[in-house]
């Protein structure tokens, strides 16, 4: 027997719950492995609440990001063997969901894990990786000269978003609501962190790059702070929508910003991207080759017993945290 965590009506962590199961065989291209740490992500919570990116099937298991060790290995999977550290790879079929004392994933949404021996660095990581390296790399080619604004910088999904813009040599820029987390985020290696709170999100970036704007906006919020940096947007500027952390999702503000700029705005989601192999093969080598080089580094607030997986979600949920929640078995 083994446990996951599991939930069987919607609402916040007060809904989950460690339920003993039987461990099944993995099938045709799949990989079951012991797992030995396991990453919450935001997401998690939009899940359990039935306002995420897909609607899960109840009772429903819930987790994306795994870190364990392999004990069996379906028909038709190459390059995996039993022993093997791996990774799981954010997906957004509930069917795999990882959040328990075992995991099976299809092996193309696996990595050989190339950090150092640490289950919890190994499973905190890869999901904002990712996400980041799409818009940054396939979509925009962020280089040298290049200047980025990161929403909600200490997020988790900004964390890596700071990094993955300073690999790629980009300036970076980024938010957070006070300047209580400034060398929190200069630690990541933002150049700049400027408040929300009260004040002028694009006089302050202006002031910043000399009246030259932004070239890319990695948006983790959106709602009500989108028009806020409509101001400081650089001629040709992609604003990015990869997260919905505010309240409001309505899409509102004024047009003429942006029409000045010609700037675009696109929704960004990590699993579209995921799901086409030759994008998806390169994305998993670069951050593999940056993760094994120590260029991306997880960033890793507090780590909690399988028995306090609960505890965790609610500790997640009051956003007190300053990088990765993880729960190590």
């Amino acid at each position: 027997m083994a446990v996951i965590l599991q939930f069987d009506r919607f609402g916040g962590p007060e809904v989950l719950r460690f339920r003993d199961v039987a461990v099944p065989p993995p099938g045709p291209g799949e990989v079951r492995y012991r797992v030995e740490a396991f990453a919450l992500n935001r997401g998690d919570l939009f899940w359990m609440e039935d306002r995420y990116y897909s609607s899960p099937a109840l009772p429903a298991r819930i987790g994306q990001e795994a870190f364990g060790v392999v004990e069996a290995v379906g028909d038709d999977v190459a390059g995996f063997a039993i022993g093997d550290r791996v990774c799981s790879l954010v997906q957004d079929d509930g069917r795999y969901c990882v959040n328990g004392t075992f995991a099976i994933t299809p092996a193309r949404y696996l990595a050989h894990w190339t950090g150092e021996d640490d289950p919890a660095a190994g499973c905190a990581i890869w999901s904002q990786a990712l996400t980041a390296y799409y818009p940054m790399v396939e979509l925009s080619r962020v280089g040298e000269g290049s200047i980025v604004l990161v929403t909600a910088g200490s997020s988790t999904s900004g964390n890596g978003a700071i990094q993955m813009a300073k690999l790629c040599g980009a300036r970076v820029i980024a938010t957070s609501r006070t300047l209580d987390k400034r060398d929190f985020l200069l630690g990541l290696g933002a150049d700049a962190v400027v408040a929300t709170d009260g004040l002028d999100l694009a006089a302050q970036v202006g002031a910043i790059t000399g009246g030259r704007g932004v070239d890319l906006v990695y948006d983790t919020v959106a709602g009500p702070m989108m028009p806020r940096y409509f101001d400081c947007l650089a001629p040709g500027a992609r604003i990015y929508i990869v997260g919905a952390l505010s309240d409001d999702l309505a899409l509102s503000g004024p047009i003429l910003p942006l029409i000045r700029a010609g700037a675009s705005i696109t929704g960004f989601s990590v699993f579209n991207h995921n799901r086409l192999d030759a994008p998806f093969d390169r994305a998993k080598r670069f951050v593999g080759q940056a993760i094994a080089d120590g260029r991306l580094r997880p960033v890793i607030d507090r780590i909690f017993p399988f028995e306090e997986a609960i505890e965790a979600y609610r500790y997640l949920s009051s956003g007190a945290q300053r990088g990765k929640v993880v729960v190590q078995l």
